[in-house]
């Protein structure tokens, strides 16, 4: 994770030392457009009838994911990161859907029409009531068949980690923060002291108050008390800004992500890992399952 982290870093000066020469460096993807067709024939491909779900939380518009089949959406706002993206990729009025979850507004996407949707990082930055819509839409935007792929934090892994003391999984970090902290900003970062925002919270969770939590109430509920701790009025209106591009405000496991695609109409639900998805298409590695899988579980589901 170290060493992800100091290549990252250097990936971005040297992006950074070709733009003061003039030049941009191109990533070169190998074509997998013909088995988008040879799967989804050539209409799908031209309409780009497969959708990367987003919600304003990291890299660029769409989550770092950029493939000619798919439409991306995701928030319109100001990107933190697309000053180390060679394409400047933000919101395009021609290929793209500019949409909120924090609206509460059905997707402007007909009903029974995609044949995969995909979304990674992105749940643990909406409350439950805004997944329980996204997740209903997703249901009725697919057709019978499609895969929906999500990927989010395994609040289940990092709790052992955490339980288990063990700071070298946080190692990004530095040594300067404590695992306390860097547990509580996977799930509840506005209530973390890592997090500057005054306005977001009047009270943060010390180190010896979040270990008291987790020893004397319930698991599930402790996380849920961590979450609660933030206003999501000042929320909605700071997520429109770059400090809060990384804010994680939810929790995810695999018994909640299954009770969340079953009330929206999901009967096939199925636990993956990375390049295993039930769709060729999903297991190409430049585009998908590429990001923070350390900390990382995937589901999918199937609509009937």
């Amino acid at each position: 994770m170290i060493y992800t982290k100091v290549k990252s870093k250097l990936k971005k000066r040297v992006i950074n030392v070709s733009r003061s020469f003039g030049y941009d460096l191109v990533r070169i993807y190998p074509d997998d457009i013909p088995l988008y067709i040879k799967l989804y024939g050539e209409k799908c491909v031209d309409k780009r009838l497969l959708y990367n779900i987003s919600a304003g939380g990291h890299f660029d518009f769409g989550c770092g994911i950029h493939h000619p089949c798919w439409t991306n959406i995701d928030l319109d706002r100001p990107w933190k990161d697309v000053r180390y993206n060679c394409r400047g990729i933000e919101y395009n009025r021609e290929t793209d859907i500019a949409h909120d979850f924090l609206t509460y507004e059905p997707l402007p996407v007909c009903s029974d029409l995609a044949e995969l949707v995909h979304s990674r990082n992105s749940i643990e930055h909406l409350p439950d009531n805004a997944v329980q819509i996204m997740f209903k839409e997703i249901f009725r935007i697919l057709k019978p068949g499609g895969i929906f792929r999500v990927g989010a934090p395994d609040i289940d892994l990092l709790y052992n980690v955490f339980s288990r003391n063990d700071r070298d999984f946080f190692g990004w970090f530095g040594h300067d923060v404590s695992i306390e902290q860097a547990f509580l900003t996977h799930f509840a970062a506005h209530a973390s002291t890592l997090h500057h925002d005054p306005e977001w919270i009047l009270e943060k969770i010390s180190d010896e108050e979040l270990r008291r939590i987790f020893k004397e109430v319930e698991f599930e509920s402790a996380l849920n008390y961590c979450i609660s701790k933030f206003n999501i009025n000042i929320y909605k209106k700071e997520r429109m800004c770059l400090a809060a591009l990384d804010t994680h405000i939810n929790w995810w496991n695999r018994s909640k992500l299954v009770s969340f695609l079953s009330d929206a109409g999901f009967k096939i639900i199925n636990e993956s890992a990375p390049q295993q998805s039930q769709s060729p298409v999903m297991r190409n590695p430049y585009y998908f399952d590429n990001y923070a899988l350390y900390s990382m579980f995937f589901m999918e589901a199937v609509k009937r």
